[in-house]
């Protein structure tokens, strides 16, 4: 097609020559040589998958460091993930910014100590970056570096098959002890990308990671307590797509020496980033996303792809202690959009997973360490009068059989402004709890293109009992 173009321009500027004679050189027009379009410019965000190796050195310390080595397991299996990030190209170079965050998927089991025919398991469950890339750009090549500042979670268990003492140190059979880690660290790596499509881009990823030695508490289900000096590196190697935003795509040709004046058009959002911030009893969440449009603009009925990031944190009694919970979930999702004239409907499927992490540990909570899944979503807005409007959205995983489901309807209090008021109710929940909620809304609160959402009410859950909750949503069209 680029060819065709330029072929036709040749041939009308030839043209008026065939027509009219020879024309001399200081008769010819001098055209500008074409500016070239930053491809890269811009931001981007999209799924990876791959495999990962990890070496780990398990080193005792207590109850008295002496050096000795514990263990030396290798975690290695599948990956998937989520990155986002911008990029700014200058002539043939790129500098950027990235955030990614990786679920990973390997288990190792083994002897880890000489006494008391104990077993453990290492379970690195996500690793997470900040970076940045610098890169040389080809055209739609792009082969890059990347740096900086990175984060892994760990989950460790030990058990005994036997009863045994030594230093102290007693171990009896069936005891459990179970240990959780964050610890910070730093990321190199670096791959090549090439844009197969205007907006979309492939990539091929290798990293290396190392973190800092920490010494790591286990706990045991019986109250006991011991700690171990754990020292460990990554590597992964991945497989993304990205999808950029914005991206111009390719340069235009020539223009014709007579040309029509450009013509002012509406402006086409093609994605829908969106947030949410939510209070409840004993927990706080977010969550982070967007919904795209790539071959139709929002208001057109097309394909939709879904990417969307959380994070969050709880407590709960039990067993006459109060439990700490942080989780980190991501998906990538692809469907279907419909639109018409008073309702915009969304059905996507797809992958996501799930990280939870619990401290100290609870042997009656089936919801902790990663768990991926396959996951569904549906969601539909609806204006059945101009003062009226309708929103309900479900979703299921089966990473911990995860479930949500809100649905709320409004009035236009503002006599044609479109800010609806109303009642929500809504349920939620996974294998470790249960939750549903009644209160009321006000939705559609616009500024600039911003539009704002806010609902509070009552809850009730299966766990914590009840209590209250308070919602924020934005969102933005771009």
């Amino acid at each position: 097609m680029v060819g065709r173009r330029l072929w036709r321009v040749g041939f009308l500027t030839a043209l008026p020559m065939l027509m009219f004679g020879k024309a001399t050189a200081a008769e010819l027009p001098i055209a500008a040589p074409p500016v070239p379009v930053p491809l890269w410019t811009g931001f981007y965000a999209g799924p990876s998958v791959g495999g990962s190796y990890s070496q780990k050195t398990f080193i005792d310390n207590f109850p008295t460091p002496d050096g000795a080595i514990d263990a030396t397991p290798h975690p290695a299996g599948l990956v998937g993930g989520l990155q986002a990030g911008y990029n700014y190209q200058i002539d043939s170079l790129l500098v950027g910014i990235e955030g990614d965050f990786t679920w990973l998927g390997a288990r190792s089991q083994f002897s880890c100590f000489s006494f008391g025919a104990q077993t453990c398991t290492a379970d690195p469950e996500w690793i997470g970056s900040i970076v940045g890339r610098v890169g040389a750009v080809f055209g739609p090549v792009l082969i890059y570096g990347k740096g900086g500042p990175a984060w892994v979670s760990d989950t460790y268990t030990d058990v005994a098959a036997k009863q045994a003492v030594s230093g102290g140190v007693q171990s009896l059979p069936g005891d459990l002890f179970v240990g959780h880690d964050i610890r910070p660290g730093w990321t190199v790596g670096g791959g090549i990308e090439y844009m197969f499509l205007p907006s979309w881009s492939i990539r091929l990823e290798y990293d290396y990671a190392q973190f800092r030695d920490r010494s790591v508490d286990f706990y045991g289900d019986d109250g006991g307590f011991f700690t171990e000096l754990i020292k460990q590196n990554l590597q992964m190697a991945t497989v993304g797509v990205n999808y950029h935003f914005g991206v111009p795509g390719v340069a235009p040709a020539p223009a014709p020496i007579i040309a029509k004046a450009p013509q002012e058009h509406e402006q086409q959002d093609h994605v829908l980033a969106f947030a949410t911030l939510d209070v409840g009893k004993w927990s706080v969440d977010g969550v982070t996303g967007a919904l795209i449009a790539p071959s139709t603009d929002l208001d057109t009925s097309g394909v939709r792809y879904w990417l969307a990031a959380g994070a969050g944190g709880y407590k709960y009694p039990g067993q006459g202690t109060l439990f700490n919970g942080v989780y980190t979930t991501g998906e990538a999702l692809a469907g279907y959009g419909f639109e018409g004239d008073n309702y915009s409907i969304n059905v996507l499927a797809g992958l996501n997973a799930i990280n939870d992490m619990v401290n100290p540990h609870d042997p009656d909570n089936k919801v902790v360490g990663t768990e991926g899944g396959v996951k569904v979503r549906a969601d539909a807005y609806l204006t059945p009068t101009p003062e009226t409007m309708t929103y309900g959205e479900a979703e299921y995983s089966t990473a911990f059989s995860t479930y949500y489901a809100s649905q709320r309807v409004g009035y236009d209090v503002t006599n044609g402004n479109k800010i609806y008021v109303g009642p929500i109710a809504s349920v939620l929940g996974d294998e470790r709890f249960n939750q549903w909620r009644v209160g009321g809304h006000i939705s559609n609160v616009q500024v600039g293109k911003l539009e704002l959402d806010f609902s509070a009410g009552y809850a009730n859950d299966s766990v914590v009992g009840a209590g209250a909750f308070g919602t924020v949503e934005a969102s933005m069209p771009f």
